[in-house]
């Protein structure tokens, strides 16, 4: 499950699946898709600048991978980077956990983490997507999270800097098996549906954050990100930036 939702077992009855205390559930439509449920509500809306669905998360992480690519084809960039849909993510990462047990994937290779969350630590829908530092369980590479920041700032792509902690994401399983990871959210509006007033309704996104998301995206791609441990540029741009660190305080001390 990606979502929460409603799986039909073995006895034909419907079971549920998800994080959504009881009191959301007691009374609440749902709409069958063969041995699949979930809440009845709209697929897809637009109102008010804000894209509202009934599964904002994690399908917007998915639609902001194929509008990179649509982009990055559109402009006939030389680029290299993949695509990776994993499922299961609901349930425990299941997908991500397993293409990582695999070795499939090269050693090299940095994962940026797409999602939806619950805006925290400051964050506020509307003021471009999250460079997410980490989640509940770990801490996101510093390297790669301060080159995706200049990038947003080189392109004048509007983002905020936020520690997730409310949740976990999919990098944080990538991380288990020594992939180095990088993460962004979108500010995410009744998250699993729950509504503050009780009621079950649509998640909804900023469309500008989203559009952010999709710019963030591309300008990644095309910028690069140096492989390896020793990133020599990086870690030249980084002593710099200590340096001037070291000259601010030392006045204090």
């Amino acid at each position: 499950m990606d979502h929460p939702a409603w799986v039909r077992g073995p006895d034909g009855e419907f079971q549920f699946l998800g994080s959504v205390a009881q009191i959301y559930l007691e009374g609440a439509a749902r709409r069958e898709f063969g041995d699949f449920a979930m809440f009845d509500l709209p697929a897809f809306e637009l109102k008010e600048e804000r894209i509202h669905s009934r599964a904002c998360d994690d399908l917007l992480g998915c639609a902001g991978i194929i509008c990179t690519f649509y982009e990055l084809e559109r402009r006939e960039a030389d680029v290299n980077c993949v695509g990776i849909f994993t499922r299961a993510e609901e349930v425990g990462f299941a997908g991500a956990i397993e293409l990582a047990r695999t070795g499939a994937l090269p050693e090299a290779l940095t994962i940026f983490s797409l999602e939806t969350s619950t805006p925290r630590g400051g964050a506020e829908m509307g003021r471009g997507p999250i460079v997410r530092v980490g989640d509940r369980l770990s801490i996101f590479d510093d390297a790669g999270t301060s080159h995706l920041l200049d990038v947003a700032k080189r392109t004048g792509i509007p983002v905020q800097r936020c520690l997730l902690d409310g949740g976990a994401c999919e990098a944080s399983a990538y991380q288990l098996y020594g992939y180095r990871c990088i993460a962004a959210s979108l500010a995410l509006g009744n998250y699993h549906n729950c509504a503050p007033d009780g009621t079950i309704a649509c998640e909804y996104v900023s469309i500008d954050d989203y559009s952010n998301m999709v710019r963030l995206c591309v300008a990644l791609a095309r910028s690069g990100i140096e492989s390896g441990n020793t990133l020599p540029a990086r870690r030249l741009e980084l002593e710099k930036k200590a340096d001037a660190f070291r000259s601010f305080y030392r006045p204090l001390h």
